[in-house]
């Protein structure tokens, strides 16, 4: 398994792709429809989350027990991803009403980074610990070396 800093800088890209991916799709679902704000960041969060874990799991930390990473991505995501969509709620009912159109997607991405940046340390600690100790437990053993 590769060092922490390593797993650091996997889960850092591939964080960075999923809210790039999270951020394109909420700016266009909200810039192009109609629908509100708690709407177009769900959609965006789930846009985000699937390639999240599929990097996380293939990349950042090697495959462990599937159900097992599976429950603990959803539970922590999850987590994160209602603190974005209540934040992007709330910016659209209390902030929106006081720019100019042209600036109230900003504002909406804006506000779902915010909700998104302070978990993220959070995140990689619990991920790690989970995907990396679930990953010890089933490495197969190396193979024994024969003494010279």
């Amino acid at each position: 398994m590769a060092p922490p800093r390593i797993r650091l800088a996997r889960f850092t890209v591939a964080s960075a792709i999923a809210t790039g991916i999270s951020q394109v799709v909420l700016l266009a679902v909200y810039g192009l429809t109609t629908v509100d704000a708690t709407t177009a960041s769900t959609i965006a969060f789930l846009a985000g989350s699937v390639p999240h874990f599929l990097m996380v799991r293939y990349w950042a930390w090697p495959p462990g027990k599937l159900r097992s990473q599976l429950t603990t991505y959803l539970t922590v995501t999850l987590i994160g991803g209602v603190a974005s969509i209540a934040l992007t709620t709330a910016t659209e009912k209390l902030v929106l009403p006081l720019l100019p159109s042209g600036w109230q997607p900003v504002a909406l991405t804006l506000a779902y980074l915010a909700a998104s940046g302070p978990v993220f340390l959070a995140k990689f600690a619990i991920f790690d610990r989970v995907f990396a100790a679930r990953t010890r437990r089933y490495q197969p053993l190396a193979p024994a070396t024969a003494a010279s």
